[in-house]
């Protein structure tokens, strides 16, 4: 008879992908039973790397109504399993109350535990990341996969998909991700800047693609006066120079993996973008700045570090709020 199994999973898309080999790990594990995996309303546009999996989408930030709706979904369907790979601190209220269901999931350890010591022995299995102090430690990709048990190695998820759009990519590319926060508000570059960056891109690799935030409108308007466009809401090609970078509007979901995936490298912001890189085997080079105020910043930002990078062969630079400094390094890095 098969069990039923429930994956928490509704937050970030960058986070998602931290936890692909976990899930990977739960489909091995579960192969012959019925998974259910709840997405949030911005991740779930990745559901097709695994579509044997039944998906429900709700918020990120659990409105009381869903609240509801997960606790009667588990009371009401003699729940096997959760895993609880986003750790919110409802669900940790969870297996207080369903005794004969196994939870297994992830423990924070930092100024507010989630959870507390009492409501963490009610798990099944937990794994812990600690958040206060700098130490060795493992990477959360490994820290996940290590919660599941299996002995299956079968890669499950699917990295291909229909094609809905009309671009035709360059044999060979490099693929950059523009990110207001990072760029405006921590390093204090405006868009000329941006601009700049991505002609000394085009100096050094003979083809450039490139995206921005979906929806802004800001820096969407500067692009498309700027640089060749291939608008993927309309799936429409404008075409207003001869250089070689190219402006990929509101490029998303599949469409978006489907251009990472057929990048020869990639250079953006730490976050979503560098994590699918990685997650493809792409030579990438992640993009950082730290603002640090105090000693706890440091400690913070180095425990962060820890946390989120890949457990191996993950390039990364620093770069500064002075543009030509910058510049000056990643002279340096772009043979990767």
């Amino acid at each position: 008879m098969k069990k039923k199994v429930l994956i928490l999973k509704n937050d970030r898309t960058g986070d998602l992908f931290v936890s692909l080999k976990a899930i990977n790990r739960i489909i091995n594990k579960h192969y012959d039973d019925e998974i259910l995996i709840y997405l949030s309303n911005i991740n779930h546009k990745f559901s097709f790397l695994f579509p044997q999996l039944k998906k429900r989408i709700i918020s990120m930030n659990l409105s009381i109504f869903e609240k509801i709706k997960i606790f009667l979904y588990v009371a009401l369907n003699n729940i096997d399993t959760v895993y609880i790979l986003s750790p919110k601190n409802f669900y940790y209220y969870l297996p207080f109350f369903f005794r004969k269901t196994k939870f297994y999931g992830i423990a924070i350890r930092s100024l507010k535990n989630r959870p507390n010591d009492f409501l963490l022995k009610y798990m099944y299995k937990y794994v812990k990341i600690d958040r206060l102090k700098i130490n060795k430690r493992k990477s959360s990709y490994n820290i996940q996969e290590n919660l599941i048990e299996t002995t299956s190695n079968k890669d499950n998820l699917k990295k291909d998909s229909q094609i809905s759009h009309k671009f035709d990519y360059p044999e060979k590319f490099i693929f950059f991700h523009y990110k207001q926060n990072f760029f405006k508000n921590l390093l204090n570059w405006d868009l000329n800047n941006v601009s700049s960056l991505l002609e000394f891109f085009n100096n050094n690799y003979e083809n450039v693609l490139f995206s921005s935030e979906l929806h802004n409108e800001n820096s969407n308007n500067f692009f498309l006066a700027k640089y060749n466009t291939f608008d993927f809401t309309n799936n429409k090609k404008y075409l207003i120079n001869k250089k070689k970078i190219f402006f990929l509007k509101d490029i998303d979901g599949y469409d978006l993996f489907d251009a990472v995936n057929k990048s020869s490298k990639i250079i953006s912001p730490e976050g979503i973008i560098t994590h699918m890189g990685y997650f493809l085997k792409k030579p990438s080079l992640a993009l950082m700045h730290f603002n640090l105020r105090n000693r706890r910043d440091f400690i913070s930002q180095v425990i962060s570090c820890k946390e989120w990078f890949p457990p191996d062969n993950y390039n990364y630079t620093v770069l500064k709020k002075d543009f030509d400094k910058s510049l000056q390094k990643l002279s340096k890095r772009l043979k990767f």
